[in-house]
């Protein structure tokens, strides 16, 4: 993975504030541009398959946390109370001394942390060794509105050695923390409320019709802690108690890269070739889910040209077909500079089947503030039109030329997209939504939240 890739997926997240996503992977991304660290920030590049979002990110920055309402007193809700009484996780999570110093230290100066100074109110949500060779502890605050610190160091550090490198909001019940160099060395970590059966899965099975196979097995620990450098493919994890999950979503990245060049050519001559955004899709799907190597093949579902403010840019949708049939999918613009700067949609993105049964709707990036309403089409060559119903209602009919069309619809929309030939024959059908409040988005596959 090179410098240059980490820098454009970080463009391309910087992109997602326009729509003020709470998507994990995005998090990361802000709480790596805030919180003073000496690596590379390598993100997850991933976008959700349904919808134009409108979520809540966590505020912060690095060093001493700035006040607010609620900071030092008040009830916490009863959405993130489970997390804040939970017990201390990680690998230091029995050193008594280590601990208590760890307290003392914000007690003796708490303004320094931006935490309450009475002891009652703060809780070590984690104390531990991670790969990387870091030591990390977080200490969040009971309080109405809390907030979480993050004291860091090389090695086995004292606790006057930790670093303060950041903070954040607890805004959710669930903590992802994620550091890593420009080796890709480093760590992920996740973990939520106690009580929970925790189980994890990777390296899923895309299927020719577009479904996705998973096995899951339990993680004794009772929360994730992985090398980045050794991330299998697809690994996700789940959160339940019994047959309710409580949280699901995609741990991190595993960081990979491809070494081949993708062919540009779109499939079934859909677009025109769009070589630029072609590969930094292809580069952005490798690095996020894993999939490279024998049985693996990268082709363009779609590219064309694509206005940007200074000229003509392109896009591309790019998919990794698995020897299943299907795979995942994601949609990417650039920019004219040299070194393209890459945006997405988070309806860009999703797991696809067979590429010749399959149709897909999507939001377009764009480089302003301005979100268009065009949706775009991508449905089999033989396809000539496309009907977006609501329940048996058809809101739209949307003509094809090679599979291929758009419409200005203004959202938020909650769609059936209905794929037809000349004869009027249904031959592919996709969901399609617009995300709205604070629904999760979650990458190719999508994230629960069950609170």
């Amino acid at each position: 993975m090179t410098r240059r890739l980490a820098e454009v997926l970080g463009d391309v997240a910087e992109q997602a504030k326009l729509y003020d996503l709470t998507d994990n992977a995005i998090k990361v991304v802000r709480r790596r541009r805030r919180v003073r660290k000496t690596a590379v920030a390598m993100v997850t590049m991933v976008a959700v398959l349904v919808g134009v979002v409108a979520f809540v990110l966590p505020s912060g920055g690095p060093g001493r946390p700035e006040g607010g309402p609620g900071r030092l007193d008040g009830e916490p809700s009863s959405k993130v109370l489970p997390l804040l009484e939970a017990p201390t996780r990680g690998s230091l999570k029995d050193d008594v001394a280590f601990l208590d110093a760890l307290l003392d230290r914000v007690v003796d100066n708490p303004s320094a942390f931006g935490l309450p100074g009475d002891r009652a109110r703060l809780r070590v949500l984690f104390a531990g060794d991670l790969p990387g060779n870091r030591r990390v502890a977080l200490v969040a605050g009971v309080t109405a509105a809390p907030r979480m610190v993050h004291l860091t160091a090389s090695g086995k550090a004292a606790v006057k050695k930790l670093e303060l490198t950041g903070w954040s909001d607890v805004e959710d019940p669930v903590v992802r923390e994620e550091w890593r160099n420009d080796k890709n060395q480093g760590y992920a970590l996740l973990f939520g409320p106690a009580d929970y059966e925790v189980s994890v899965s990777e390296a899923p099975r895309y299927m020719d019709d577009g479904t996705i196979q998973r096995t899951w097995e339990s993680e004794p620990t009772g929360y994730i802690v992985r090398d980045t450098s050794t991330l299998p493919r697809g690994l996700r994890v789940r959160m339940s108690r019994g047959d309710v999950v409580f949280y699901e979503a995609a741990v991190a990245s595993p960081g990979t890269a491809r070494a081949e060049r993708i062919d540009p050519s779109p499939l079934y001559g859909r677009g025109k070739p769009a070589p630029r955004a072609a590969q930094v899709a292809a580069d952005a799907l490798a690095y996020s889910t894993g999939l490279v190597g024998p049985g693996i093949q990268y082709v363009v579902l779609w590219s064309d040209d694509f206005a940007v403010p200074d000229g003509v840019g392109q896009i591309a949708t790019v998919m990794a077909v698995t020897e299943q049939g299907g795979g995942p999918y994601i949609t990417i613009a650039t920019d004219t500079s040299p070194e393209p700067n890459g945006r997405n949609h988070p309806t860009g993105a999703g797991v696809a089947g067979n590429p010749e049964h399959t149709v897909i709707a999507m939001r377009m990036p764009h480089f302003d503030d301005t979100a268009p309403d065009t949706l775009q089409i991508v449905a089999p060559p033989q396809a000539v039109r496309v009907d977006l119903l609501k329940g048996e209602e058809v809101l739209a009919t949307v003509p094809l030329s090679n599979g291929l069309g758009r419409v200005e619809l203004p959202g938020p929309l909650q769609l059936t997209v209905r794929a037809l030939d000349a004869q009027g024959k249904v031959i592919a059908q996709r969901a399609f939504a617009d995300l709205t409040g604070n629904q999760p988005s979650g990458g190719y596959e999508p994230e629960v939240h069950g609170w």
